[in-house]
């Protein structure tokens, strides 16, 4: 029974980490291709590129918070899509609804995590399906701009971590309690994934 519960206790931490750990990687990516860009061609492109050009990764931010704040069962009480403010390009305002005990909690956290797992996924199945199709350059030059805006606006901002953390207790209950009842070990799932063939299958498909 003990090293069940520390079987769930450090799955329950890995699952916890993925999400956080992942957006920080697409951070640094992001970070990374605009400071390439900006010494390519200078800061204020690299601006511009980030804040302004890729609108679109930015719908795609916002309409990810809203669809799961509805799925989840919270109401949209207002949604800006891309109206930059100073630091921030879009918002949604939603309101959490008491459907049971802690559905509150795991909204905060479903939705404010949304942009990084519906980024990922979707530029996964952009890149896999949709990428293979393109023949012709201007094809393949606006999927990329899409997949980019996408990508690089899929970082979780400080509001999205503040309110994540919110429901974190909850979620790790729910995730702790659900791993010792089906006794599933994800940090050996991890560990003996082969993560390079799946990386070399995910870059090697187009």
């Amino acid at each position: 029974m003990e090293q069940r519960l520390l079987t769930a206790l450090l799955g329950t931490v890995c699952i916890l980490l993925v999400i956080p750990a992942v957006g920080c990687l697409i951070h640094l990516i992001r970070t990374a291709i605009l400071r390439v860009i900006g010494q390519a061609v200078g800061g204020e492109t690299a601006w511009f590129i980030a804040n302004r050009a890729t609108f679109l990764g930015v719908v795609h931010h916002e309409c990810a918070h809203a669809l799961v704040a509805v799925l989840t069962g919270g109401k949209v009480e207002q949604m800006q899509l891309f109206h930059p403010q100073g630091d921030q390009l879009g918002c949604v305002i939603w309101r959490p609804r008491r459907l049971y005990p802690g559905a509150c909690a795991i909204q905060y956290t479903l939705v404010s995590i949304a942009p990084v797992v519906f980024g990922c996924c979707n530029v996964y199945l952009l890149w896999n399906n949709i990428f293979p199709l393109c023949t012709r350059v201007w094809q393949m030059l606006l999927l990329g701009y899409v997949m980019l805006s996408i990508f690089i606006q899929s970082t979780m901002s400080r509001q999205d971590v503040r309110v994540a953390a919110k429901g974190l207790p909850v979620c790790a209950v729910i995730i702790f309690a659900v791993l010792l009842v089906t006794g599933a070990d994800v940090c050996a799932w991890l560990l003996h994934t082969d993560w390079q063939g799946v990386l070399e299958h995910v870059l090697g498909t187009a």
